[in-house]
């Protein structure tokens, strides 16, 4: 049996060693995060808000272009933000044919509407602003969603409406929150100094 001193002793053993476990430097609390985060709206349909940063005398530039695959029976990336004037490359992976057909989310206008063959690519330059829906006609359950944007800072909010923008310069901005519902539709003004938390759900 043991002696109730020696009871006591590990006990204090115990105690101690969950004390510095939790000192651990390793283990540590998240960061904030350096620039936006919050709510937007949760996404609609199965798209996903958008959440663009503008300042008052800046946009971004159109980078070199991007790559959007057809592999799987499916599209890769599923989501994908490009910039205004940016050149989106399809192309086709698969041993079958595909085709490409993109029609602008609010008006259902198509913008293009391309065959590609296997090892084929087609290629199309995104001039306006806004949401565009990307289906196969041969694979009706393809799908992918493009967003094109002049805003230098944009990001696809999670399913739930939460989304952070990182590495933000503390400044004024302006805000906005696009979704495939266009009442929820917003921009805001905000001012960002160091991390800035705002609600964008209208809840």
């Amino acid at each position: 049996m043991l002696r109730p001193s020696y009871l006591l002793a590990l006990f204090a053993v115990a105690a101690c060693s969950g004390s510095e476990a939790a000192r651990d430097p390793d283990v540590s609390e998240p960061a904030p995060v350096e620039g936006v985060h919050g709510t937007a709206p949760a996404a609609v349909g199965g798209t996903p808000s958008v959440v663009l940063l503008r300042s008052p005398s800046a946009a971004a530039p159109a980078p070199d272009s991007v790559v959007m695959d057809q592999l799987g029976l499916a599209f890769s990336p599923p989501e994908l933000i490009v910039r205004v004037g940016q050149r989106v490359v399809f192309t086709n992976s698969e041993a079958f044919t595909h085709n490409i057909h993109i029609v602008t989310t609010d008006a259902d206008s198509v913008v293009l509407h391309a065959d590609t063959d296997p090892n084929a690519r087609a290629e199309f330059v995104f001039t306006a602003e806004g949401g565009y829906d990307v289906t196969c006609e041969e694979h009706p359950g393809m799908r992918a969603f493009i967003y094109a944007t002049s805003a230098e800072h944009a990001v696809f909010a999670a399913r739930d409406g939460r989304f952070s923008l990182n590495g933000i310069p503390d400044g004024t901005y302006t805000l906005s929150v696009w979704s495939v519902d266009p009442t929820l539709r917003a921009d805001t003004t905000v001012t960002v100094q160091g991390s800035t938390e705002v609600s964008l759900s209208g809840s």
